[in-house]
């Protein structure tokens, strides 16, 4: 908190733009929303004060506009949850009908949309995944695949437990996903941690570009590395239940190895273990894909999912088969399935599929990766790498001739970016990190990607 860099939060004259798709009219931050802003810092923690200084008013398709006649294009999907864009009109119209009914709450007694919508999740999931829970969060999906891994596991050996995750990923901020997650920081709060799960090192280096992820050979032996380096430090390799991944790390869209991946799956099915995909950002498009773990080739036994699978509200999900779901009567929840975000979600999937947006995501991965490549040859000695497929993609940034992200000068390009109507995701690692709605016109696109350039330029120049 003490080194963060802070947005400007005073009010200050801008340049006007007009165009198609921004629109900046008032200084930034816009001096009638202060009050909003205060109020927020006033009311409520750090953590949740720390973005743009934006008070979203409403928001459809690829822009987001306050009260006061500003536009932005968005870049954020809100964190990758609005891949079938903001305000989805079919959404809104199945929202609307829940609403008139009303229908706002019903545990999990029958209901007809959610019904549907595991039905739909079903066929949309991979073969032999025929079941589906639903949550809310999707720290909760990553929280219930460890329980499921261990359950599974101890079927076979009552101390076959262990679990193998990565360092520098992200699964919740839950007791155990925060365990899971690769990020020795954010540790300090648990105490004792789980003994029984394990983290291997990221296989893939943020400073080297995206060719090491095909070179199949290379990543096999990168795998058989770590998983001898894990039994010599005393690790039963028998007693490993699952192992869990994200298809991409979300700070820097950094995909795995391919053969390391595939060696990963190999070990289990030998031992007896589950492969976990968290696709809670990853997954519906966002890649270029359905789902994230399709590009590595290898069969997964727990999907999870979060975030794009309502394109809106707070729902997520457990795919997988019956053998491994139908294990504990306890896997119910208050508002896991709950009305409103089943009807969302039902609409969302079913827009996805019938505008054909995972093509589209692939599709436009190129208009992103030339942007992006631009970016690099503009400013070789700060953009070390680019990495990232579909519509998720990121530049490390660094400071010349080092390999030390530059997390302050990312954070001003951004907010410089915002000022000319451009809303990023900030990172706080160092990352300018792009996820825009995969519903984006192929001209906001490269108008937005511009005005990160410019930002950069600007930034940059007026540092020497």
């Amino acid at each position: 908190m003490e080194n963060e860099y802070l947005f400007r939060r005073t009010p200050k004259e801008v340049k006007l733009i007009h165009t198609k798709n921004r629109e900046i009219c008032t200084k930034i931050p816009v001096p009638e929303s202060m009050e909003i802003i205060e109020r927020s810092l006033k009311n409520e923690p750090w953590s949740m004060n720390h973005q743009l200084y934006a008070v979203w008013d409403h928001a459809t398709d690829f822009h987001v506009y306050d009260k006061w006649g500003n536009k932005w294009i968005d870049l954020s999907s809100g964190i990758f949850v609005t891949n079938t864009g903001h305000g989805n009109p079919e959404m809104v119209k199945a929202l609307e009908k829940m609403i008139q009914k009303p229908m706002l709450n019903s545990y999990y007694y029958f209901l007809e949309e959610r019904s549907l919508l595991t039905e739909q999740l079903a066929k949309m999931a991979p073969e032999g995944m025929d079941k589906v829970f639903l949550l809310t969060t999707g720290a909760e999906t990553t929280e219930c695949a460890l329980k499921l891994c261990r359950l599974h596991g101890i079927k076979q050996d009552k101390k076959k437990l262990g679990m193998i995750a990565f360092n520098g990923a992200f699964h919740g901020k839950t007791l155990g996903a925060q365990t899971m997650a690769g990020k020795p920081n954010s540790w300090k709060w648990i105490g004792n941690l789980d003994p029984c799960i394990y983290h291997l090192p990221c296989p893939t280096d943020p400073f080297e570009d995206m060719a090491q992820i095909y070179d199949e050979d290379k990543g096999r032996k990168l795998f058989e590395r770590d998983i001898k380096e894990l039994e010599a430090s005393g690790v039963d390799l028998d007693t490993i239940a699952g192992a869990i991944f994200e298809p991409y790390q979300g700070w820097a869209a950094l995909f795995y190895p391919i053969g390391y991946i595939k060696a990963l799956r190999e070990f289990l099915t030998e031992k007896g273990a589950l492969l976990v995909s968290d696709e809670v950002q990853a997954g519906f498009g966002r890649t270029g894909k359905l789902f994230g773990y399709e590009y590595y080739g290898v069969d997964v036994d727990i999907i999870c999912c979060g975030k794009a699978i309502s394109g809106a509200l707070p729902l997520s999900a457990v795919l997988s088969s019956a053998e491994i779901l139908d294990v504990d009567g306890s896997l119910n929840s208050t508002h896991g399935g709950s009305p409103l975000p089943c009807a969302s979600a039902l609409a969302n999937l079913k827009y996805l599929e019938e505008h054909h947006l995972v093509n589209e995501s692939k599709r436009k991965e190129k208009i992103l990766l030339n942007k992006f490549n631009e970016l690099k040859k503009k400013f070789p000695d700060r953009v070390k790498t680019i990495h990232g497929m579909g519509m998720a993609f990121a530049a490390v940034v660094v400071k010349p001739g080092t390999k030390e992200l530059d997390v302050e000068l990312v954070d001003r390009i951004i907010e410089r970016a915002f000022e000319k109507g451009v809303m990023s995701i900030r990172t706080m690692t160092g990352t300018i990190k792009v996820g825009p709605p995969l519903t984006i016109s192929d001209e906001a696109l490269k108008e937005g990607m511009e005005v990160l350039i410019e930002s950069m330029e600007e930034i940059i120049e007026e540092d020497t």
